[in-house]
């Protein structure tokens, strides 16, 4: 995995916005708006010094804006669900990407700041059949080589779900889906009205469908892509372990169907890559970007924030040391979760209308846990090992991650244990990571006893050289990413758009930013995506002018979500 500075790549829209993020930035390089002389001392709060937050600050700072405070939560730490931790301080290059770790090219306003910055990408992320791979379903062992089709026992399945990129389907009542594929070339040249005909079709068809029932009625039809049906249950626990091409999905087969597609329509488990520094090398640039003499982290407040009031025409945060600070303007970029449990934002619905308030507390968080292991050497080079293991046991998903490709002899870096929703809550009850480490390489043992036999710490050290994370035992996100159940697209639209209501009647000086508020939870082009938009919208609440082609004046929504 040689690290490149990534190249500028071709513009992109995410199909719920058909709206180009990386066009916009790079038109408006000098910055996306100017707050005049009266308003530049607005006092403009945060909460949360995530990359959304980060980003909102940046780009309010490059407008002019003199006030502005972030409110993080996270004792000694930015970047928020941006993770990465280095397991010594000797040696930073080794990390554990403790939250976003996948980084596809078409998150187009995401790579804008990585060019800026000069931060630089490798050229593959180790994804099953991306590299060699191991799959163990049913308690054998399937070899998969790098770049070839996956073992004979997955291969109808994988046929078909190719031909249903590819091809797309006609369903049984005669509706033809177009294929994702074809969306994401619609995209690509910038053929909305085509793309969003097509994107509505799916929405009117299948918005009430989980993936799993979506895959009965695409799979068991009358004409299913590539020619042949799949059995119930035996195919579709096979494409659950095989998953659509990042790793097994039966954990997430009662999540919405759409939201699955839109990972694919918008060509996010695609080229997947990794950041050799860590996704927290752009928090740390951003960070410390200087404007009038104070950089964007020394106007960080490590703070818990408790309450959100109205307070003499202003917006007052109530913080749980007892104190209150005012604001003119404030972004809340946190989890939903967040919004309702700590922040209490929609009580008493003093803020948001009904649909907004029902779409943070309703939303779903997803939970997800992983465990990384640093090891003397990259054994698995050594012995001819699968780069990537998927299993339908307790680990899950195991990947090798090359820090250092030009030391044949350097250390290693495992993520052991990646995993989702039931399959995370399962380990909470291994309380300690060496005692989590132990019993997972135990379980991976089963699988394969010869990798499993290289899975120590470096030293021994399972305290230093162990990194393990519970996303949902964070007190401040409550839970990992935004993955919505069937019917409920309409909680994005509200959440994405309500950036929308600044300069309107209904503006009430609050904002919602942060990947929950966006239509890709998890991803880090939804955290920037929204902290481009709710800069925007204190730059016009405030009556500053943005630049031309900003997602206030350009960007509505195109669908109906019903």
């Amino acid at each position: 995995m040689q690290p490149s500075t990534p190249k500028p790549e071709r513009h992109f829209a995410f199909i719920d916005q058909l709206y180009d993020y990386g066009s916009f930035l790079e038109s408006a390089d000098a910055g996306i708006g100017r707050l005049g002389a009266d308003a530049a001392g607005a006092r403009i709060g945060i909460v949360g010094a995530g990359i959304s937050g980060l980003v909102a600050a940046y780009e309010l700072l490059r407008a002019g804006a003199r006030d502005v405070t972030l409110l993080e939560a996270e004792p000694g730490r930015i970047g928020g669900r941006a993770y990465t931790k280095a397991f010594c301080v000797e040696q930073p290059r080794f990390v554990a990407e403790l939250g976003a770790m996948r980084f596809p090219p078409s998150e187009v306003g995401m790579f804008h700041y990585l060019r800026r910055f000069g931060i630089a990408t490798s050229s593959v992320f180790p994804d099953p059949g991306v590299v060699d791979t191991e799959i163990h379903y049913r308690g054998r062992g399937y070899a998969w080589a790098a770049n070839q089709p996956p073992p004979a026992l997955f291969q109808r399945v994988h046929r078909g779900w190719r031909a249903f990129l590819d091809e797309g389907v006609e369903l049984d009542d005669g509706i033809r889906l177009a294929a994702p594929h074809r969306l994401t070339t619609l995209l690509a040249d910038g053929r909305y009205e085509e793309a969003r005909d097509e994107w509505q079709r799916y929405l009117d068809s299948c918005g009430d469908l989980s993936f799993y029932s979506a895959l009965v009625r695409i799979f068991c039809g009358r004409l299913p892509p590539g020619g042949e049906r799949w059995r119930k249950p035996d195919d579709f626990q096979l494409f659950g372990s095989l998953g659509i091409g990042s790793g097994g999905f039966q954990p997430v087969f009662r999540a919405s169907f759409i939201e699955i597609m839109r990972l694919v329509v918008n060509a996010l488990e695609t080229d997947q890559r990794l950041i050799p520094e860590g996704i927290s090398a752009l928090s740390g640039r951003l960070a410390a970007e200087v404007f009038d003499g104070r950089s964007v982290g020394e106007r960080v407040r490590n703070a818990r924030v408790c309450g959100v009031a109205r307070g003499d025409g202003a917006v007052r945060v109530l913080l749980e040391d007892g104190g209150a600070l005012d604001f003119d303007r404030l972004i809340v970029t946190c989890t939903n979760r967040s919004m309702q449990v700590n922040l209490k934002l929609t009580q008493g619905g003093h803020w948001f209308d009904a649909d907004v308030g029902r779409a943070i507390n309703e939303t779903h968080l997803v939970g997800s846990s992983k465990l990384f292991i640093l090891t003397r050497r990259k054994f698995w080079l050594d012995h001819g090992l699968p780069y990537t293991i998927q299993t339908d046991t307790l680990v899950k998903g195991v990947y090798c991650l090359d820090y250092q490709p030009d030391d044949p002899d350097g250390w290693g870096v495992v993520l052991i244990s990646y995993t989702w929703e039931d399959d995370s809550h399962k380990l909470l009850a291994l309380a300690g990571k060496a005692a989590r480490c132990r019993r997972l390489v135990e379980d991976l043992a089963v699988c394969n006893p010869e990798f499993a036999r290289h899975l120590r710490p470096l030293d021994d050290d399972y305290e230093r050289h162990v990194q393990e994370y519970d996303w949902i035992s964070d007190p401040n996100a409550l839970g990992a990413f935004k993955l919505n159940y069937p019917g409920e697209d309409g909680y994005s639209r509200d959440l994405f758009f309500q950036f929308q209501s600044a300069g309107r009647a209904d503006d009430c000086g609050v904002y919602l930013a942060g990947c929950g508020s966006s239509f890709t939870g998890g991803w880090v082009e939804g955290a920037v995506q929204t902290g481009i938009n709710s800069a925007c919208a204190v730059i016009r609440s405030c009556g500053g002018e943005l630049a031309a082609g900003n997602p206030l004046d350009e960007m509505r929504c195109r669908y109906d979500y019903r």
